[in-house]
């Protein structure tokens, strides 16, 4: 009986032991600031009314709402991957975990562009998002630029492949316990957006290298699929006579220059519309 009772309490003592150490799996990580250059600040925690002065080596937490100034530039370092933060930006860091085989960053943009750069540490998967107020962007192992302007998002992928829906996300949310210590999502080979990353609704679509998807506010999707069967060629939802005629003549010149790299400008747009552009890279 007693042998019995014994065994039991060391059962229960392994049983809870590894619980705990599977919850210890998952610890907060940090962006450390490796560049900041004119007005680059971060909120004050205890008044949100202050604004914080940001300097090179300056560690992060989740939960830090950034915003540079007008020709600012602001580099931050999570592990090996690196965002860039254009001038007159705002974002919050939403989720900054490092789980069991997988380090996650969520990223929300409130307003203009940052440019990532993600990239795994050794033996490690890395997941990477970037949420607007219309859109969310899911990253594997890619360079990427997202810019939030005029109640449009647009993604650009330089390398790498990144799964994009349309979604309403109702400001900056962040993570919470339940979702650092919540089991990690581990990418798998292929281009899909299953492939890429969980929990995307249907409608969600993949942007691959040189593609460019935008979204809006009042729900106008613009994949980089139907970008692309008109070659080589920006436009816009709100595009005036003389801007077609120019959008026109670039998808002529683009649909013959097979082996040679095209990038168009994107016109300037009006406020809520959409602005795409696909590029090819041989």
């Amino acid at each position: 009986m007693k042998a019995s009772i014994k065994t039991f309490f060391l059962a229960s003592f392994v049983a809870a032991f590894g619980i705990s150490s599977v919850m210890a799996e998952s610890e907060q990580m940090q962006a450390i600031v490796e560049k900041a250059s004119g007005k680059v600040e971060v909120q004050d925690r205890t008044d949100p009314t202050k604004w914080l002065p940001l300097s090179a080596g300056t560690p992060l937490d989740k939960g830090a709402v950034i915003q540079t100034g007008f020709k600012s530039e602001l580099v931050l370092k999570i592990k090996n991957s690196k965002v860039s933060v254009a001038p007159l930006t705002r974002i919050t860091l939403e989720q900054l975990v490092s789980k069991d085989k997988k380090d996650e960053t969520r990223i929300y943009l409130d307003t203009g562009s940052i440019k990532s750069n993600v990239k795994k540490t050794e033996d490690r998967a890395v997941g990477f998002k970037v949420r607007s107020p219309v859109a969310t962007a899911s990253v594997r192992g890619t360079e990427l630029e997202v810019s939030n302007k005029f109640r449009a998002t647009d993604v650009k992928t330089y390398s790498g492949s990144v799964a994009v829906w349309k979604s309403s996300n109702k400001g900056a949310q962040v993570a919470t316990k339940a979702e650092d210590d919540a089991p990690a999502f581990i990418p798998t080979a292929g281009n899909s957006v299953g492939a890429i990353t969980d929990g995307a609704p249907l409608g969600a679509f993949t942007v691959t290298k040189g593609q460019t998807a935008g979204f809006s506010s009042d729900g106008t999707v613009a994949s980089a699929a139907s970008n692309a069967t008109r070659t080589a060629t920006s436009f816009s939802a709100t595009t005036s006579a003389s801007e077609s005629e120019a959008t026109s003549s670039s998808a002529a010149s683009g649909s013959t220059a097979a082996k040679t790299d095209v990038q168009k400008a994107t016109p300037t747009t009006a406020k809520g519309s959409v602005s795409i552009s696909v590029e090819w890279d041989d």
